[in-house]
């Protein structure tokens, strides 16, 4: 069984030796992936556990388990949501690395660097993030004890809450902000290094657009999670909440597109230099066309001489076609540095918030 060390990182390097050491977010990551059984089944248990915290924080409260808005349970969704957010990020980076490698020239040391710093947090900025979520949230708690519901209760039940919140919850949390924004820096910068961009095989920078698109993801999911199990909430305050989720959601796309400016640049570039050699030899094709023909009308040939010219002519003129036709094709190569699944991905997720909107507006309509 793999060790919850190795598969927080990914892998080791060819030597056996690690970058660097992972963050407290990767060992827990790298424990799920290295238990028996799906990750999935894992997800689940955790869900249930996730749902017994929020349970034990309603029946430790003065409205009761019972008293409860059904939707105050869905709470639970935020525990385990952003630990999957983190993983699923994590598990995106290992892989888009993988299939973009063969478009790098790098030793295998630089490799498995690259590959755990787009996966990966180091155990120092990982630590520093865990202190500075728990401290501000605890202000933020102290701040607005009334907005966050802890006035009027157990001493239990708030401190049941600030534990699951401030001490697991809000590290979580910027632990998934963070590794994101590292990814879609790495991505940025990654295009520089790239030596082998084939307008024929752009798999290899295919795979970043699907790591920035896990980004978008992200949070457009983040942003759902914040609205949507909300209780008690009128038309007009989840019409405020979608509005002022508008520039997060631009946010979302700029961390898909931003980061990939470069790789188009890149897959343009090949395209021109195709493209002028391309027609730099359509140009040379019939030149020596126009001088076979000119020979052959510029005086009475031998029936030889005559058929060697005709001979000559055909074979230019399909040298000519097929170089046109060639032309053609490169010209209708995309120089977008992602596919169209992932690209209808993005725009699904991005569709999702308006969508559910709508959805809720005209369910209200029709129960009214």
């Amino acid at each position: 069984m793999t060790s919850p060390a190795v598969a927080a990182e990914g892998d080791r390097t060819a030597l056996g030796e690690r970058p660097y050491t992972p963050s407290w977010a990767d060992w827990i990551v790298g424990t799920i992936a290295a238990a028996p059984g799906s990750i999935w089944v894992a997800y689940v248990v955790l869900a249930g556990v996730s749902l017994a915290v929020v349970a034990l924080e309603a029946a430790l409260s003065s409205r009761g388990l019972f008293g409860q808005d059904p939707a105050y349970f869905a709470y639970a969704i935020f525990h385990v949501g952003s630990l999957a957010g983190y993983h699923f990020l994590s598990r995106g980076g290992r892989s888009a690395w993988d299939a973009f490698r063969p478009a790098v020239d790098t030793d295998d040391m630089t490799s498995a660097r690259r590959r755990a710093e787009l996966s990966t947090t180091p155990a120092v900025p990982g630590a520093v993030i865990y202190v500075v979520a728990v401290l501000a949230y605890l202000a933020l708690l102290a701040w607005s004890p009334e907005g966050f519901d802890l006035v009027g209760h157990s001493a239990a039940f708030v401190a049941v809450r600030v534990a699951a919140e401030a001490f697991w919850l809000a590290p979580m949390s910027f632990m998934v902000g963070y590794l994101l924004v590292r990814q879609v820096r790495i991505v940025s910068r990654l295009h520089r290094s790239v030596v082998t961009v084939d307008l024929l095989e752009p798999g290899p920078l295919h795979a970043m657009a699907r790591l920035t698109a896990r980004s978008a993801i992200v949070l457009i999911l983040f942003q759902l999670l914040v609205f949507v199990p909300l209780p008690n909430v009128t038309a007009e305050a989840r019409l405020a909440l979608i509005l002022s989720s508008l520039p997060f959601i631009g946010l979302s796309v700029a961390a898909f597109f931003v980061p990939l400016r470069g790789y188009q640049s890149r897959l343009a570039s090949e395209k021109r230099v195709r493209l002028a050699s391309v027609n730099r030899r359509i140009e040379q094709a019939a030149a020596s066309l126009h001088a076979v023909v000119d020979a052959a009308t510029a005086e009475a040939l031998d029936p030889e001489t005559a058929r060697l010219a005709q001979t000559r002519m055909d074979a230019l003129n399909k040298a000519l076609s097929s170089l046109l036709q060639e032309r053609e094709f490169v010209g209708k190569l995309s120089t977008w540095p992602w596919d169209m699944s992932t690209l209808r991905a993005v725009l699904t997720a991005v569709a999702l918030p308006i969508v559910l909107f709508l959805l809720t507006r005209l369910a209200e309509r029709l129960l009214l």
